[in-house]
């Protein structure tokens, strides 16, 4: 049984780290492209704003 826990953390632990690497090489490749960069902005700002429409 401690066995069968131990398995089940390991697993838990190595899908927090791909979804973290995964994320972060998202955010960088988002943050690369200009134009995606300012459409981050643009979206940034309506959130702030209030704008329903984003």
């Amino acid at each position: 049984m401690l066995l069968a826990h131990k398995i089940i953390a390991a697993k838990v632990v190595i899908t927090g780290v791909v979804l973290v690497t995964a994320g972060t090489v998202l955010t960088a490749a988002a943050l690369a492209d200009p134009k995606c960069r300012d459409k981050l902005k643009e979206y940034a700002e309506k959130f702030r704003n209030g704008t329903k429409n984003t």
